[in-house]
């Protein structure tokens, strides 16, 4: 009896045992799937992510202006508009094309951010504080109930990335570029300068974002500080199959270079901050409007002036233009503003070509290259060429010539060989930013050439930071612009030299003709990548 009451209890447990395997593999069945889906929506969103980046980095990279390069910003302005986002920057109405689309995506014809209840919608504009007419502003993380009125408030573009308009292009379907105005972060809700309209724009002076001056109407023609627009960035990708979206937004601006009342400028405040010698000779000529040095030139506006002292020398010495400097006096250092000895001089007397007080003037250190360039040495020993990029302590041997293609360089450190050249080749704007890591003399140019066959100096930036020396020599076309307002910068070579030159110290005492380009006092456009200042990944 006992035997019999146990039977079937096998095939009980195993029924049990096969139930809970049975139930242990549907929920790991139930896991992988959800992790699958989980990894799939990840993989989906980072990839919108990333696309969405790409967008607003291709609006970063095509607001860059230097000469040559295609156009940039966006389309000729339509037939009647004598304003939009291709001349100046200007606060976007319902008339002015303000606001520029870039339109990406395997289809850019079907990308209409200006039309609403499609998955390409832009949904964000309201929040900008542009109060364009026809759109309702909204609250932050709520969803554009509407889009403006009307087809004049915006331009439109295509990208250029490789793979635009096939099946192989980025996930990102539009890139909005418009001015940032002190009401443009979440519709006013974070301000730049509580004490100022919404409306009004913002600039940029490398460090510090800050609202436009009442008196002012250009970021850029800004009175003692310089400055260049803020844009504001927003990037869309999507998957039209899903509807799955991701907007990102970026405030990016040019750091600005500051404007050049001088040809020649030394900011120390000591005795021979700027020295003149040996024959050296100023003047000055413009490359406004397309102007050349031998069809502007003129023997007035070749300014030189310093915070502290200027020594002049020798008697074929002679000043084609004003010298500023904060005590107009004549004779010895200290307690006098000029110097002279020798016979030095100005040219033929003019209302233009004398003594002034002006100053002292203070001139923003400009960035250190971002990110910082290797210091390893660089050492070119023959002819070659070098694209834009970030490189260490380049070194060109004697007689060899390197040809460089327009753009941004971030260098450690450059030095010339005898009758080494740099050679711009096609002609566009160069920008070297300079670091100068543990190198006594960081810009070395004495023993070659610079060649700038544009002609224009603020076609050719060398910015620098720091308190290293810095060697330049003239040539034929040697167009340059040098930011250097801590450094000390000696002139050599006795060829001419064309352009504007900031430095703590200054030395010209080989007799260099200095030619300036008075095209520079309206402060050079640095021509670099603009900086981002700010970014945001909008979530809604």
């Amino acid at each position: 009896m006992r035997k019999n009451n146990e039977r079937g209890i096998a095939l009980f447990m195993s029924l049990i045992i096969l139930l809970l395997l049975s139930a242990l593999a549907i929920t790991l069945v139930f896991m992988s799937n959800t992790d699958t889906a989980v990894n799939t929506n990840f993989k989906n969103g980072q990839r919108l992510y990333f696309g969405a980046k790409g967008g607003m980095e291709e609006a970063r990279i095509r607001l860059v202006q230097s000469a040559g390069a295609a156009s940039i910003i966006a389309p000729a302005c339509p037939t009647g508009v004598t304003s939009c986002l291709t001349a100046v920057p200007v606060v976007p109405d319902a008339n002015n094309h303000g606001i520029l689309y870039i339109r990406g995506g395997s289809n850019p014809a079907a990308v209409q951010p200006w039309v609403m209840g499609t998955v390409y919608t832009d949904d964000e504009l309201c929040h900008d504080g542009y109060n364009l007419a026809g759109q309702t502003p909204h609250s932050a993380d709520v969803h554009c109930a509407d889009v403006p009125a009307g087809g004049n408030w915006y331009a439109v573009t295509n990208s250029t990335l490789p793979f635009a308009g096939t099946n192989a292009a980025m996930p990102y379907q539009w890139a909005r570029v418009s001015l940032k105005l002190n009401g443009s972060v979440d519709n006013g809700k974070y301000v730049v300068d509580p004490a100022r309209a919404a409306a009004t724009p913002i600039c940029w002076d490398g460090s510090n974002e800050f609202a436009l001056p009442a008196a002012s109407v250009d970021c850029r023609k800004i009175n003692n500080r310089p400055a260049n627009p803020v844009y504001l960035i927003a990037a869309l990708s999507a998957n039209p199959l899903t509807s799955s979206r991701r907007l990102v937004q970026s405030e990016v601006a040019l750091a600005p270079t500051p404007p050049f009342p001088y040809g020649m400028f030394a900011t120390g405040t000591g005795c021979n901050a700027l020295q003149l010698g040996g024959g050296a000779t100023t003047d000055s000529y413009t490359t406004a409007g397309g102007g050349t040095y031998s069809t502007t030139k003129t023997n007035t506006g070749g300014d030189v002036g310093s915070n502290g002292n200027v020594y002049l020398n020798g008697s074929s010495t002679l000043i084609g233009g004003a010298i500023g400097v904060p005590t107009a006096t004549t004779g010895a250092c200290p307690g006098s503003g000029l110097t002279i000895s020798g016979g030095a001089g100005f040219l033929p007397p003019t209302t233009q070509n004398k003594l002034l007080a002006a100053g002292p003037y203070l001139f923003p250190t400009p960035p250190a290259p971002v990110p910082a360039p290797p210091t390893t040495t660089y050492k070119i020993t023959s002819n070659a060429s070098l694209v834009p990029g970030s490189y260490g302590n380049i070194q060109v041997s004697a007689g060899a010539t390197v040809t460089i293609s327009p753009g941004t360089y971030n260098l450690n450190s450059l030095s010339l060989g005898g009758n080494a050249v740099i050679n711009v080749n096609p002609p566009g704007a160069v920008v070297f930013n300079v670091a100068g890591a543990g190198q006594t003399t960081v810009f070395d140019t004495e023993g070659g050439t610079l060649t700038n066959t544009s002609g224009v100096a603020n076609n050719f930036l060398v910015n620098y930071a720091g308190t290293g020396q810095i060697k330049l020599s003239g040539g034929t076309s040697t167009y340059v612009t040098v930011n250097a307002p801590n450094a000390a910068v000696e002139i050599k070579g006795g060829s001419d030299l064309y352009g504007a030159v900031i430095g703590a110290t200054i030395t010209n005492l080989g007799g260099v003709a200095f030619h300036y380009d008075k095209n520079t006092s309206l402060a050079p456009q640095s021509n670099a990548y603009y900086s981002l200042i700010a970014a945001r990944d909008i979530q809604y």
